[in-house]
């Protein structure tokens, strides 16, 4: 068939144009595929659990106790490690990748209330888990509250680290994920990875403390298919609802431990007060010199006052 655009550079394709603009509005800019990150990312260890159309990707390590980690806004189990390395000597130590983040990928229902809550009873069901410790940072410190206040006979002891909860003010690219049609546009875009290390350099009290293998698995996993429009749900949802349920807070009666950065630029010192005016029951360690990720930037410190409030509250399993 005679194509009158074919070899001449000077002429304008219509349909080539428009077979071009297609494949960019349905197709994800930059990023490894899934293949890629799992041979990256995978830990020796790695496990996967077929749940609600997911495959959840998590760790399952050491014995005793259950204790379950929950990560943050675009993290992943790896936030962990050094928990991990730590508490396996003393408890059974099981991190997710949440559902929208990490290896998990999105969730076939986006974002919506009580997901993740409702995902962690689901999760713990799966592994025969009727009763165990949960601690979790930022947006995981969200689901870990929201569940105990749902679930309290499943929780034997809380511990949030510089926890989501109440009002703060995000990175103006997360802000800008989250105003609609943010992840549509976020997801299409490549991302420079000076972003993500700037976010990470902002959250650490010492920039030195990060590693670049830290950075690229942040950003690696951040441009993972999916992982960027699922990312952009959870934060609209947040914006869109206002905040989070803190109603719910006054209904915990479990034990709980508040570890808090006495620099975190994101949840400051005064959220931890106000956490413990809803649960008085509440003890709190403040780490100086720490931003938002006190189990990265004061990971053995912070392990191990975890470790001392849990054996302290006899956690069960």
């Amino acid at each position: 068939m005679f194509d009158p655009w074919s070899g001449n550079p000077w002429l304008f394709n219509p349909l080539t144009a428009a077979i071009d603009f297609q494949k960019r509005l349905h197709h994800e800019a930059g990023g490894l595929t899934r293949e890629e990150l799992r041979q990256r990312y995978e830990m020796p260890d790695s496990q996967y659990l077929e749940l609600d159309g997911m495959n959840v990707h998590y760790r399952d390590v050491g014995e005793g106790p259950a204790l379950l980690l929950l990560h943050g806004l675009m993290s992943s189990l790896h936030t962990w490690n050094r928990w991990t390395e730590i508490l396996s000597q003393h408890f059974r130590v099981i991190s997710i990748d949440l559902p929208n983040f990490g290896l998990t990928g999105a969730h076939p229902r986006g974002m919506c209330r009580h997901l993740y809550s409702d995902f962690v009873a689901d999760f713990t069901t799966a592994l025969g888990i009727q009763r165990c410790a949960i601690a979790g940072n930022s947006m995981g410190g969200w689901i870990g509250w929201e569940y105990t206040a749902r679930f309290p006979q499943r929780v034997s002891q809380l511990v949030l680290l510089d926890s989501a909860g109440f009002s703060f003010v995000p990175p103006t690219f997360m802000m800008g994920m989250a105003m609609p049609g943010g992840g549509w546009v976020y997801s299409r875009s490549k991302i420079p990875r000076e972003q993500i290390e700037q976010m990470l350099t902002d959250i650490y009290f010492d920039p030195s403390k990060i590693s670049e293998d830290d950075i690229q698995r942040y950003y690696d996993l951040f441009m993972a298919e999916g992982n960027r429009t699922a990312a952009a749900r959870v934060m609209r949802y947040v914006r869109d609802t206002l905040g989070f349920e803190t109603n719910l807070l006054d209904q915990i009666k479990t034990p709980v431990l508040l570890q808090w950065g006495a620099n975190d630029p994101w949840m400051p010192i005064s959220h931890a007060s106000r956490f413990m005016q809803q649960m008085p029951q509440s003890e709190l360690k403040v780490y100086e010199h720490c931003g938002h990720l006190v189990m990265e930037e004061a990971a053995d410190r912070s392990a191990m006052d975890c470790r001392d409030f849990l054996l302290k509250h006899n956690s069960g399993g």
